[in-house]
């Protein structure tokens, strides 16, 4: 008897355009990123100071996300995509023109902003275009995709920049942003807004870092990838001493980013093929101890100046980029799993944004540390560091699983902003989909059409409040049918008219009852 095949996330028509758009996206960036560093010091012919800037530009943006991440939350995640790559085009062509550095970098911040944003928009996007159990097997198949971008975009890039200028690329890079725009337009599904939108900001705000400060993994997985990010910074800042110091020409810096990137795609295949049956923080330890003891292994190489032939490293950085793939899959999956999806925004935000503190900080200790005790010393105080952490992950968190939403509870998806042939009906807050797609469910079911909005509205009236609960408190309330709530509310208004004896109350007392 042949098995079933369960259809895959690129299945689902929403997820291929998000997917299409991500990978057009991704190899335009790295387009970009040769074509203005060649336009800053070849055209413009600046310095060390001037690609400080334009990098700087990139990167600060990063340090406001969670402060944007409100501001997106509130509003569908298909208009936020579609205006933030219209807006990235039109500051795309003005690097066509740019007369100079510091105008090049104006745009650049303003851009990398507007880029964090639609960021935000396609983790929330994502949410809502897979089922809740295949939010894990879209993560593997996008970052599988950004691996390979990794590997073709730079060559191609440099290949562009050989027989067009700069300035065209920037061209092309705007197209780019076009077919994001397409594709956005494209969507059936979209987000809804936070229920909670007309809080006052900084309320909103705050329910981001709540949230993430007051769950354990994702308090755990916070710590454990701003020290993962810190000392991997350490040393991968300092990858253009360490190609020469291991005896291998300049060209080869080139190769060991291919090698990583190659590495990083059989990493994330082989995760698709397995991570469901790891545990999470298990499969993070075992990826740094192997990286640990590769950076020790380039330590103890250049301190005693040891001699291996180029191929061999080039290996050994292939495994590396194999290893790397356990940490950039788990990440984003413990994330999915461990959040709602109206809060999806400010806490991916706030777990991306605090390690890029930290990774500015990184590149000027490891400058210092290199002067101090030697390139060989740092990368063996790395991997030692490495090493250390992956023993901590094991012993406290080895064992621990993700809380998986149930697949029954609300993902606080909206419908279609436009109207479409054959929509199924909204599951408890499901996303939006087709009948015909392989997701869809039959329409029919009265009792479950009910929005994760009106839920909230209907138990709030009643005197209820899901934000005093805890994470299984509210996936339960969440999960509940129209007929169910409006048996609960009967049965608490009827025990409230009994009078004194017996009073309903709100879950301003989240250890206690519902009703009483």
């Amino acid at each position: 008897m042949s098995r079933v095949r369960t259809p895959g996330p690129l299945a689902g028509r929403d997820f291929r355009l998000l997917y299409t758009s991500a990978v057009v996206s991704g190899l335009g960036d790295w387009l970009d990123q040769v074509a203005l560093l060649v336009l800053v010091t070849t055209v413009w012919h600046g310095g060390a100071g001037d690609l400080a800037l334009v990098v700087a530009a990139s990167m600060l943006p990063l340090l406001a996300t969670p402060f944007l991440a409100v501001l997106v939350d509130r509003r569908p995640s298909r208009r936020v995509l579609i205006l933030t790559d219209l807006l990235q085009a039109g500051l795309t062509l003005g690097l066509v023109v740019a007369p100079g550095v510091y105008w090049a970098a104006g745009l650049v911040l303003v851009r990398s902003a507007l880029g964090s944003v639609g960021g935000l928009a396609g983790q929330i996007q994502l949410r809502v275009s897979v089922p809740p159990d295949g939010v894990q097997a879209a993560t593997v198949l996008l970052q599988t995709a950004m691996q390979s971008v990794k590997i073709l975009g730079p060559a191609l890039g440099g290949l562009l920049v050989a027989f067009m200028s700069p300035r065209a690329v920037f061209a092309a890079n705007a197209c780019t942003f076009l077919v994001g725009v397409i594709a956005a337009r494209a969507l059936r599904t979209t987000s809804s807004p936070s229920p909670n939108a007309d809080l006052h900001y900084f309320k909103e705000l705050g329910e981001g870092f709540q949230h993430v400060f007051g769950s354990r993994l994702l308090r755990s997985l916070l710590f454990v990838m701003c020290s993962l990010m810190f000392v991997v910074f350490l040393y991968d800042s300092m990858a253009a001493l360490i190609v020469p110091a291991l005896g291998m020409g300049a060209s080869y810096i080139g190769y060991m980013v291919s090698a990583v990137g190659l590495g990083g795609v059989t990493g994330s295949l082989l995760m698709g093929r397995f991570a469901a049956r790891l545990r999470p923080f298990a499969t993070m330890a075992g990826s740094v101890l192997v990286i640990g003891c590769i950076i020790v292994a380039i330590g103890l190489a250049i301190s005693h100046e040891m001699r291996i032939d180029s191929t061999v490293w080039l290996c050994v950085i292939f495994l590396l980029g194999i290893a790397s793939a356990g940490i950039l899959v788990t990440f984003p999956s413990v994330v999915h799993s461990e959040t709602p999806i109206e809060l999806t925004g400010r806490v991916w935000a706030l777990m991306n944004s605090v390690p890029a503190v930290l990774n500015v900080l990184a590149p000027m200790l490891a400058a210092a540390l290199v002067v101090w005790i030697g390139l060989g010393s740092l990368l063996l105080l790395a991997g030692a560091a490495l090493l250390l952490t992956a023993v901590v992950v094991a012993v406290r968190l080895g064992g621990v699983r993700p809380t998986a939403p149930p697949s029954g509870a609300d993902d606080g998806a909206g419908p279609a902003e436009e109207p479409t042939s054959g929509p199924a009906p909204l599951n408890s807050g499901a996303p939006h989909r087709e009948t015909s797609g392989p997701y869809g469910k039959p329409a029919g079911s009265s009792t479950e059409e009910i929005t994760m909005a009106d839920k909230i509205d209907k138990l709030a009236q009643a005197g209820f409040s899901l934000n005093d609960a805890n994470d299984a408190q509210q996936a339960v309330l969440k999960s509940l049918t129209e007929d169910e709530i409006d048996v609960l509310l009967s049965v608490k208004s009827r025990v409230e008219a009994a009078g004194s004896d017996v009073e309903g109350h709100s879950l301003s007392d989240p250890s206690g009852g519902y009703l009483w």
